[in-house]
């Protein structure tokens, strides 16, 4: 078989993985809605593995109701190299609102603030606590400030919005435009604190300001254990694909 037609088929095929690819990419967006490329992502740490109960507990003496943890979303948490598949973190972005807005127990994908190694991938942990703002001021709360009290919203975390919203010295990526967002207190299930507090068991101090909801990329739905392996190591895999895929159509071209 000539050569040229065996690199000609080759391409074609990649091709048709673009393309198919592509449709998957379109569709996730349109019906998911997660603020991302696509909507998948690869656990790279063991910060949500549950190895004991003291999750559990945590919440607990946090003020967190039995009743509300068992309506809590991975209950099971998941472990480095599971993949999430994930959602809109506000229910926009989807041509049907399908999915409720961000809430207490939910899993969420956020950003990182300038702060906390802002060059490293975005962080998946658990929503404790919530803090309603309205016209720069706090409205309510739900769930727990953990180490953090409302004083602390109204004297630090707020003003650190207003500064990035009139220009001045910000501390955050992502950020509110206006006056009316919340703030999200989270928490790995198995670190011994909220990202907002020290003593991380796999950090130094505190690993994140409080979450604005505009540093939300997504929010997760559904584990798949082991999947995100592949994306951990995607460009291994990658790499030895094409290589089959060559040493195939070069087999093929002397049959």
């Amino acid at each position: 078989m000539n050569p040229k037609l065996g690199i000609k088929g080759l391409v074609r095929d990649l091709i048709e993985v673009g393309i198919t690819l592509a449709v998957i990419i379109i569709l996730s967006k349109v019906l998911l809605g997660a603020h991302m490329l696509v909507p998948l992502v690869a656990v790279t740490s063991q910060s949500m593995l549950h190895t004991s109960d003291e999750w559990h507990s945590w919440l607990i003496s946090h003020n967190i109701s039995e009743e509300d943890i068992q309506r809590f979303p991975f209950r099971g948490g998941f472990a480095r190299g599971d993949m999430i598949i994930t959602i809109t973190p506000n229910n926009k972005g989807t041509i049907h609102p399908l999915f409720s807005d961000t809430k207490i127990g939910d899993v969420v994908i956020y950003k990182r603030d300038k702060l906390h190694k802002g060059n490293e991938p975005p962080i998946i942990h658990r929503v404790v606590g919530i803090v309603w703002v309205k016209d720069w001021k706090v409205n309510s709360t739900e769930g727990t400030l953990a180490c953090l009290t409302e004083e602390d919203f109204e004297n630090i975390y707020i003003h650190y919005v207003k500064n990035c919203v009139q220009g001045f010295n910000c501390p955050y990526t992502d950020f509110p435009e206006i006056g009316d967002f919340r703030f999200y207190i989270t928490k790995g299930d198995n670190n011994p604190n909220a990202d907002q507090c020290s003593s991380s068991r796999y950090y130094e101090g505190d690993i994140a300001l409080p979450v604005t909801d505009a540093q939300l990329t997504a929010r997760g739905w559904i584990v798949i254990p082991y999947l995100g392996l592949l994306k951990l190591y995607l460009w291994e895999v990658l790499i030895t694909l094409a290589l089959v895929i060559i040493a195939l159509h070069f087999i093929r071209d002397k049959i």
